[in-house]
């Protein structure tokens, strides 16, 4: 994991357009070890151009090697998000996880909590499997492929004489065609969550969560503190009278649920 942090990037391209000199620029920013003035053309290439899983992972790079294991981890689970299944950003992702954890572990000051996200039921890794850990685009694609498999088996239903292939192409119809539908439905899924806004990330350097939504309270009120690059699931929002959310009400596991203040939490 390490050996992948200190690659020189490599292995991306972007749009034409946007090759031009800010990724050029920043790239070489990167390998000299200039992270700060990289992490900015990176951000500026994004704003003029749009996000790439390429371009997230080489701006978490960036971050990671300032040591904003927030930001980071946001740019990780981002680029994820649009490349389910590649192996540097789910690498990347690991060696950070474990890093946090450890952080986090160091705030207990000798309490023994859990730092780690709940263990997902059978369902849920199911779902995580489906949605999260592949693209829907691979998903549509085999289902592409399945279906014209489907429309081969009609065409040897219908245009062939011989029995067993008329066979072979009725019941193998049924079976591509269900495939494909199952196809289909986990792209949708997968489609859903790329668009799913459920979980953010802390980028505070350390946040306490509160049981209610304000600072004021006494000492019992906090209910632990995360350090930042910590991923969490967003359970409710308090908002003021123009509609701008303050809080967020969070959780990591069963130990750490509580409020926390807008602007350390940035959502994925």
């Amino acid at each position: 994991m390490i050996f992948l942090l200190s690659l020189p990037i490599v292995g991306y391209s972007y749009d034409e357009l946007s090759v031009a000199g800010l990724a050029g620029a920043a790239d070489s920013a990167y390998n000299s070890g200039n992270y700060s003035e990289a992490v900015e053309l990176y951000n500026t290439l994004a704003q003029e151009n749009g996000v790439s899983a390429g371009l997230l992972f080489n701006l978490g790079n960036s971050y990671y090697q300032q040591g904003d294991y927030g930001n980071a981890m946001l740019c990780y689970q981002r680029a994820k998000k649009l490349d389910p299944s590649n192996k540097k950003i789910n690498g990347n992702l690991a060696f950070l996880k474990g890093k946090v954890e450890d952080a986090n572990k160091a705030e207990q000051k000798g309490k023994r909590k859990k730092v780690e996200e709940d263990t997902p039921n059978f369902f849920q890794s199911i779902h995580s499997a489906v949605a999260e850990e592949t693209s829907s685009d691979l998903w549509a694609g085999w289902g592409a492929a399945f279906f014209l498999l489907f429309a081969g088996c009609v065409c040897l239903y219908l245009f062939n004489s011989n029995v067993l292939m008329r066979k072979t192409g009725f019941f193998g119809g049924f079976i591509l065609l269900g495939l494909s539908m199952i196809c289909v439905v986990c792209a949708y899924m997968g489609a859903a969550e790329a668009e799913n806004h459920e979980y953010g990330v802390i980028i505070s350097y350390k946040s306490a969560l509160q049981t209610e939504p304000t600072l004021q309270g006494n000492s019992n009120s906090n209910e632990g503190i995360l350090t930042k690059g910590t991923k969490i699931r967003i359970i409710s929002e308090e908002t003021d009278a123009d509609g701008n959310v303050n809080w967020y009400k969070i959780r990591l596991n069963s130990d750490y649920i509580g409020w926390v203040e807008a602007k350390d939490v940035a959502v994925i």
